[in-house]
């Protein structure tokens, strides 16, 4: 049987080390069954808990194992959306630190936060120093630049942090959560957490309606063919405290799903989530346009999907 690393010892061992020698020397994550065949794997696994770096580690244990996505040596960026502040509108930091570790056990050079994560971020969990020594060696993103859009109607080009398009392993960590514009927030709104200024200003108002979210069919028709742009290697969304009401900003109510949702097709992984919130699926315009692009496929009942407690 294949030998699990303890978590616990090794960030224990990794808080002696600078940056530059952590990113060289962390070990790898072992697989307790080997490597199973990719055709054998679940589309999206499903984990409940009110731990949530544990309930994400199964989520991606359930998946193959961060092995499976990030090779060794490779340059991971991680999307997360961290930049909001009421309950319910961010991703958990103890999601988000677990995909730290898991990245960097199964060998990985370098990470790249592609939004950028605040100091305050960060201060909302508890954070041993092992911790602290890790979250530092995230790197931000770098200069945007322009991407071109292949099949697009409304976009021919996006202007997107570099290292999304050059980063080896994408894995986009959303929060599922409603939203003023498109009723629903998840792994293909994420998208907008890399793009310039600019583009987002384009994507809201582009249409020349008068205001913000006045044509929710021009926004959701430009996030779904945004993501054209590059697939995420891994999708992995917060489904523990979910805002309900009043998003994408709150406050509102919240509703308490406590489930982590992973997967590789960002559409399925939207639609699933969409149903933490009641919502269906099919109403979610951005969804239905992604999965006519060929972004992903929204059929939930053809997907095999694992789930867990911890």
């Amino acid at each position: 049987m294949a030998q699990h690393i303890n978590r616990r010892d090794f960030l224990a061992a990794a808080a002696t080390l600078t940056a530059a020698s952590l990113l060289d020397t962390v070990s790898h994550r072992l697989m307790a069954s080997g490597d199973p065949k990719k055709d054998e794997m679940p589309d999206i696994a499903v984990v409940k808990g009110s731990n949530y770096y544990d309930a994400t580690a199964k989520a991606v244990d359930l998946l193959g194992g961060m092995k499976r996505f990030v090779p060794r040596g490779s340059r991971v960026g991680l999307l997360v959306n961290s930049s909001f502040e009421n309950p319910g509108t961010y991703v958990k930091p103890q999601i988000t630190l677990a995909l730290t570790v898991m990245c960097l056990e199964a060998g990985a050079k370098e990470i790249v936060s592609l939004e950028g994560i605040s100091g305050g971020y960060w201060r909302r969990a508890t954070l041993s120093e092992e911790h602290r020594n890790l979250v530092r060696t995230i790197r931000d993103p770098g200069e945007h630049v322009y991407a071109q859009i292949k099949g697009g109607k409304l976009l021919k080009e996006i202007e997107i942090a570099r290292d999304y398009l050059e980063c080896d392993v994408l894995i986009n960590v959303p929060v599922f959560k409603d939203h003023e514009g498109t009723h629903f927030t998840g792994s293909l709104k994420n998208i907008m957490g890399a793009t310039s200024g600019a583009t987002n200003r384009h994507f809201h108002l582009g249409s020349g309606a008068p205001g913000y979210y006045a044509d929710p069919g021009f926004l959701s028709q430009c996030i779904a063919e945004a993501n054209l742009v590059r697939k995420p290697t891994l999708c992995v969304g917060d489904g523990t405290d979910v805002l309900s009401t009043n998003g994408p900003f709150g406050p509102g109510k919240t509703i308490h799903p406590q489930t982590v949702v992973a997967g590789t097709d960002p559409v399925a992984v939207d639609a699933f989530g969409s149903m933490l919130l009641d919502l269906n699926p099919d109403s979610i315009v951005k969804i239905r346009r992604a999965a006519e692009l060929g972004v992903g496929s929204m059929d939930i009942g053809m997907k095999k999907i694992v789930r867990a407690t911890v």
